[in-house]
């Protein structure tokens, strides 16, 4: 499958590697305002085009998938224009900022038969799927805390700190609240939370998500402070302890009388199976109204802290 890429930040760079690791996946145009003609990638690979519109890249016949990589309050834009130019979709995310926006979206893949796909990464690697499955060694869950949490104010010119698309919840809310979300099979029933503000620009957040079926869900999320990064998913019967979380390597299983510990090496890297799901055209693991639940479990939190 033929992809193009629309913007070429520091994700997308990384994109292009993950690609290779793939069935069926190449790169065969960019479109970048900026990108250097000499970029050594670029020089690397003679036959991947260069566009200095996004437009004209969507008009290359030869292009099957777009990969959308441009600032979050542009996602919604070029989601809806690759979708009209026939283009299967893997945007970042956040795939919006507005859950509102999805059912726009959703509306246009239908008019045109397209595909859309957040590019979600934790629910495409292979020891979340296994980290599912282990779920029930611990009994009935009770709790999960997930938490993602880094200083990023040495870098006051990234978009994090751009009003307009910025701050904790719209970057590192997705990974938390997605985790959560995918792990507790019932409806969020009532939000607590906490969020503090730097120029109106939200700089971390504290959040407990009460679902119907009594599980809390406790989540962080911080572009102001380090802290370590894990989930602990507690049960009747035990605990799983899940460092780095947002890629499920490995994770310990503690019963009363046993540990154990699991391991699940990342195919690629933690963005290869993403794409190869796109390619493969997978529909269920990730799907527009899961990235509707989280949009709007975010916006619940931001209301919430109010």
């Amino acid at each position: 499958m033929n992809f193009g890429i629309i913007g070429y930040g520091n994700i997308a760079r990384k994109f292009v590697k993950s690609i290779t690791y793939t069935s069926g996946g190449k790169v065969h145009a960019i479109a970048s305002h900026s990108l250097d003609e000499n970029d050594s990638y670029l020089q690397n690979h003679p036959l991947v085009k260069l566009y200095r519109d996004y437009e004209e890249l969507l008009k290359d016949d030869d292009i099957e998938a777009v990969y959308i990589a441009v600032p979050h309050f542009e996602h919604k834009k070029w989601i809806i224009e690759a979708i009209k130019h026939h283009k299967a979709v893997l945007c970042e995310k956040p795939l919006v900022l507005k859950s509102e926006d999805i059912d726009e979206i959703n509306q246009y893949v239908k008019e045109y038969q397209g595909y859309c796909l957040e590019a979600f990464k934790t629910k495409f690697n292979n020891g979340f799927n296994h980290l599912k499955e282990d779920l029930k060694l611990i009994g009935k869950l009770k709790s999960i805390e997930a938490n993602f949490c880094f200083d990023g104010t040495d870098k006051k010119d990234s978009y994090l700190f751009d009003l307009k698309q910025g701050g904790a919840l719209n970057d590192v809310g997705s990974y938390v609240v997605g985790f959560v979300l995918a792990l507790v099979d019932a409806p969020v029933e009532s939000v607590e939370s906490h969020i503090e503000k730097e120029n109106e620009i939200e700089m971390n957040f504290k959040a407990t998500l009460n679902f119907k079926n009594e599980v809390q869900g406790k989540v962080e999320g911080s572009i102001n402070y380090n802290k370590e990064r894990y989930a602990l998913i507690k049960g009747d019967k035990g605990e799983i302890y899940v460092p780095m979380f947002n890629r499920v390597v490995e994770y310990t299983i503690h019963l009363e009388n046993e540990v154990m510990q699991k391991t699940y090496p990342i195919e690629g890297d933690d963005m290869t199976l993403e794409i190869q799901a796109l390619i493969n055209h997978n529909q269920s693991t990730h799907t527009l109204h899961d990235s509707k639940k989280l949009q709007e479990t975010i916006e619940r939190i931001r209301e919430e802290a109010k």
